[in-house]
């Protein structure tokens, strides 16, 4: 009798990373929807600060308009995404084209599957923070089990409680380690542009930095940046499921 073991966090990384590196030019053809809606975003907000907010009635209702299109292309875009890493992950036709077209009718189906468990989730978190901590991991699946097995609402939620019962310090474990790497390449990418524009305007570019009052250009760094790996980040969460897919066998 073969013994399947749960594939370990830096092999995540590795094999995440090397279906990134191969299918870069691929992903970008999905994800540079979001990267334009980034720079006309940003381009919206260096204008209005340029002109002292004098149009903002005009922009404002631009600015309503490339939110609602951010969030659906990124529902129709992280569909698209976790299925041609399936077929990547297992040597599979990535069928950009086809998988594009397709994708469109499931971002309705997506959306139910995903405010299901942000509710629980946020339910849990609000009673306490435990619970929430535990909904969030027994149902981080649910989103991937739609989209790759096609099954909806609920029993997509069953499903990934049921791809993680018996294994949830492992699973926690092989979230925390990919996700904190990631992490912490975001911050060199888009720290050292920042910290070049810093030298180049001896800091200038930096009065009145705070959360809620980010340069244009800062933004369109963090913006662009985080669009363009999101196919790596996707990737920890396709490459984990197929090998609790597999364990579970």
């Amino acid at each position: 009798m073969t013994i399947f073991m749960l594939i370990q966090p830096v092999d995540i990384l590795k094999k995440s990373w090397q279906i990134f590196k191969v299918n870069w030019q691929e992903f970008t053809k999905v994800t540079a929807w979001l990267v334009v809606l980034a720079v006309l975003s940003a381009l919206l907000s260096y204008f209005d600060k340029v002109t002292l907010f004098m149009f903002v009635s005009y922009t404002f209702p631009i600015y309503l308009l490339i939110s609602a299109l951010v969030f659906v292309f990124g529902l129709w875009v992280n569909i698209v995404l976790a299925r041609m890493i399936w077929s990547a992950l297992h040597q599979l036709p990535l069928e950009r084209r086809k998988l594009a077209h397709d994708s469109w009718r499931d971002t309705v189906s997506y959306l139910w599957v995903s405010i299901l468990v942000g509710v629980i989730v946020t339910v849990g978190t609000i009673l306490f923070i435990v619970p929430g901590v535990i909904f969030g991991i027994w149902y981080s699946f649910a989103a991937l089990i739609f989209v790759l097995e096609g099954v909806k609402g609920y029993e997509a939620l069953k499903k990934s409680k049921i791809l993680v019962q018996g294994k949830f310090w492992l699973v926690v474990w092989r979230w925390a380690v990919p996700f904190f790497v990631y992490s912490l390449i975001l911050v060199v990418i888009i720290g050292l542009p920042t910290l070049l524009v810093g030298a180049l305007t001896q800091w200038d570019a930096f009065k009145d930095f705070t959360a809620n009052n980010q340069p244009w250009w800062f933004q369109l760094i963090q913006s662009v940046v985080t669009v363009l790996t999101l196919p790596l980040s996707t990737g920890f969460g396709v490459v984990l499921y197929s090998s609790l897919k597999q364990e579970a066998k």
